[in-house]
This record gives structure tokens, C-alpha cells and sequence, in this order.
């Protein structure tokens, strides 16, 4: 098939808030296009790519579509077998560089190629001689390693922050708001992207509901950076749409504490606003949560067991089951809602101011910093609970009701992630969920 057939025709077209086109060569590039993709949205960059976001057609109207899209910028993954692709050769990187040339367009290499000595180090010229280019067409472009996780991560957040200074002007005009998109249970494609900042992590494997193991491993790499990528984009308050477990939704909040971020505001389905503006409130003589038993005041030292259940009917069974192991904690507290209706969105800061000071008493009872919190609430909750949690190690978990390990079907809470905010860096300690498997213990 003669490339010249699928020559793209349609006008190139650059968008700020669009997303980035990743060009790889499918016979040795495709697996790390994908987890690259994965890093990107995770880092709040949305992607045009061909095999997780496009139905199958040939690869001209793949570019053709992308070119149309309104691109804000691409990756160019330089793998061994690219000197091998005519296509991204003759076709997708001259318009790729044509792009470019607009100052608004993001063009970054992504390279596996090492130099021939021993020294380890990329080979920056590697890329102009797989792809036949005049010397220093590309080894002048920003090259990253994208050999692991963490690699791939840097090249995302790098990509984000230059979104976010191109985005600027605009966000300082809708004052000085940066809105961040979430989505952690559906896949990318069947969500209109739409945000500063569009967080999509992969959605849960076929039969469970907990969060991919691997999203929650790329939101880790991501959340040291957002507090920067808030000053990048000149922001002074966070709203945050769209959905997430609840654990996503806590580690978020916790990236973005009140001693960092004023205002974050989020906006459910139903479009109510809850908001933090400043610290939490200290709780008024009008409460709107109780304890349902008196906490565990054994004043042994050892971490602590908080259930916050906020919804309209109780459902306490995984709780109980996690609390019956009661030589593993000090302390349990279970907090449930006074009225025992749907919240109000505008409670929210009440709500957060009651919930941390029952936590943060339960653990200087037990003088403990460590708590593990089960969350049964609105996800704006969870969210703004997080911007709380300073200086205590917080072991979140998640709900789930598909078969156990030996078939067995228990609803039940599962680790998720451990916080420790304030510390610097992520404030995602570690990833505690178990792997994704399937019947034959291949990851999934």
C-alpha cells in the first residue's frame, strides 16, 4: 500500500485545551505507547491515541482525524523498529513538525535508544538517524527515557506543565479558577474531555470495582507535581468535576491541603458545589455527624480504625468484618450522619470540620499518627477530607464485592493506598491494593 494514498489533507489545527497525538512504530512500540498514554492522563493530559481511544481504520484517516481534533501537542516514541515506519517517517512527523512551529504546539521524543558505550545514557542523535532527519531536527526537541514508570511519568508531568503555561491567560481570565476533570471507573473515550487539567486513570478490570492497581501506581507518580502545576497555572483555587473512588478522591484532596491551596471547590453529578475554602471549620453545637458507639478508649499506643458512613441506608457488614480483627487496632470509631438523610452540598466544610476532629481525637488518644479509614460517602467528601490530613499517615482502603481469592463472595474493604501528606513529594506513601489478576494469576 503506497503511503501517498493516505496522504493527510485535512487542515492542521492547534488547541491549547487539546490533546496530545503519541506516534510510535506497532511493531515494537505498542505496549509502551499505551502505558504512555495511561501516564499522560494520569497526569491530567488527555491523548489521541489509536488503539485505546480510536475504532480500527487505516492510519491515514487515524492522522487525519487527530490533525482535525485540534492538537496541543504530540509525542514521538523512538523505539529500534521506527527507521522501519514509512508512515511516521514520510507522513506523521513532517505535519508533527509543521506543528510545531506554532508556539502553542508541545512536540517531545520519548526514546529507548542508548548510546553504543557502556555509559547508559540516551543518544540524543539516535532519533535524527532512525527517522532519516537533517542532524539536530529532533535531538534539539526535548528528549525524555521513557524506559520505566517513573521515566514515562516525568515526560507527563513535563507535558502538563507546559499545558498549564499555555493555558494561563485563560484561567487567569476565569479568575484565576483551574478546573481538573476526573474520571476513575470509565474508560477514556466514553468522556467528553473537557478541563485545564483532564485526570483519567484506567478504570477497573472486568468483574470488580476497586481501582486499577496500575492507575493508582500512575496517580502516585503524578500527585507530587500538583501543587506545581497550580502555580504554573497561576491558580489560586481548584475545582474539581466529574467522579472517582474514594480513595482517588482522598489522595487528590491531599495533594492539594489548606496550607497550599485555598479554595477547592467540587462539583457532583447533579452539579452542587461543595466546598473548603481555608481550614476546616471547628465543629458548632449543631452537629450534623454522631459516633454510632462510643470510640475504643483503652488508651493503648497502635494505630486506629475510623468508618465514615454518610449515606442515607447503613451498610456495616464489611466494616465489621474489618473491625472484628480488633487486635490489630487501638481504637475504632464508626461516624455516621445525624439526620441519616442525603447530604447537602452546602454543609460540606461543617461536615469536614466534624469528621477531622473526631479522627485526629481518636488518634491522640491512642498517641498514634496512624490511622485506616473506610469512607462511605459523597466523593466531594472524601476529596476535601483529604486537604485535612497533615501530618498523619492515613491507610485508605475500598469497597468490593466480587469473589474472594478462594471464591468466596464477601463484600468487603480492600487496601488501596497509604497518605502521608504534608511530608513532601506525593503524598501517596504506597499503593496497597492487591494486583488485578485473572484466573491464572496473569496480571490484567
Amino acid at each position: 500500500m503506497n503511503s501517498s494514498q493516505h496522504a493527510p489533507t485535512a487542515e492542521a489545527v492547534v488547541n491549547a485545551h487539546g490533546p496530545i497525538f503519541i506516534s510510535y512504530r506497532q511493531s515494537d512500540g505498542r505496549h509502551l505507547a499505551e502505558s504512555m498514554a495511561w501516564a499522560l492522563r494520569a497526569a491530567g493530559v488527555p491523548v489521541w491515541h489509536d488503539v485505546t481511544d480510536l475504532p480500527p481504520g487505516d492510519t491515514g484517516q487515524r492522522l487525519n482525524e487527530a490533525l482535525r481534533s485540534g492538537l496541543s501537542g504530540a509525542v514521538l516514541l523512538i523505539t529500534p523498529e521506527i527507521a522501519d515506519s514509512e508512515f511516521v517517517r514520510e507522513l506523521e512527523l513532517p505535519r508533527l513538525l509543521e506543528l510545531a512551529e506554532d508556539s502553542r504546539f508541545t512536540l517531545a521524543i520519548g526514546t529507548t535508544i542508548s548510546r553504543a558505550d557502556s555509559s547508559g545514557k540516551l543518544d540524543y542523535a539516535g532519533s535524527d538517524r532512525l527517522l532519516g532527519q537533517p542532524e539536530g531536527t529532533l535531538s534539539s526537541l526535548n528528549q525524555y527515557s521513557i524506559a520505566g514508570a517513573e521515566d514515562r511519568a516525568d515526560l507527563a508531568n513535563s507535558l502538563a506543565r507546559q499545558r498549564l503555561q499555555h493555558l494561563r491567560s485563560d484561567i487567569e481570565s476565569s479568575g484565576r479558577r483551574l478546573t481538573l476533570d476526573l474520571q476513575t471507573r470509565v474508560p477514556p473515550a466514553a468522556t467528553v474531555l473537557d478541563g485545564d487539567l483532564v485526570l483519567r486513570l484506567r478504570p477497573p478490570v472486568y468483574g470488580e470495582r476497586r481501582p486499577h492497581r496500575g492507575g493508582l501506581e500512575d496517580l502516585q507518580h503524578f500527585l507530587g507535581q500538583l501543587p506545581r502545576l497550580v502555580a504554573v497555572a497561576g491558580a489560586d483555587e481548584v475545582r474539581v468535576r466529574g467522579g472517582a473512588h474514594l480513595s482517588v478522591a482522598c489522595a487528590l484532596g491531599a495533594a492539594l491541603p489548606t496550607t497550599l491551596v485555598s479554595r477547592v471547590e467540587a462539583v457532583d453529578t447533579r452539579g452542587d458545589s461543595w466546598a473548603l475554602t481555608g481550614q476546616a471549620p471547628a465543629p458548632s453545637k449543631d452537629r450534623q455527624c454522631e459516633l454510632v458507639t462510643p470510640p475504643t478508649y483503652n488508651f493503648e499506643h497502635g494505630p486506629v480504625l475510623v468508618y465514615v458512613d454518610l449515606l442515607p441506608q447503613r451498610s456495616d457488614g464489611a466494616f465489621e468484618a474489618l473491625a472484628s480483627r480488633s487486635e490489630s487496632f487501638a481504637g475504632i470509631m464508626h461516624v455516621r450522619s445525624r439526620g441519616h438523610h442525603l447530604l447537602q452540598a452546602r454543609g460540606a466544610a461543617a461536615i469536614v470540620g466534624e469528621l477531622s476532629e473526631h479522627m485526629r481525637t481518636l488518634a491522640n488518644t491512642h498517641r498514634t499518627t496512624e490511622i485506616h479509614l473506610l469512607l462511605r460517602c459523597p466523593y466531594p467528601i472524601a476529596l476535601l477530607l483529604g486537604r485535612t490530613l497533615n501530618t498523619l499517615t492515613v491507610h485508605l482502603y475500598e469497597w468490593e464485592d466480587q469473589p474472594d481469592s478462594d471464591g468466596e463472595v464477601r463484600p468487603r474493604y480492600v487496601p488501596s493506598l497509604v497518605l502521608r501528606s504534608g511530608s513532601g513529594g506525593s503524598p501517596v506513601s504506597s499503593v496497597t491494593a492487591p494486583p488485578n489478576v485473572d484466573r491464572n494469576g496473569k496480571d490484567r
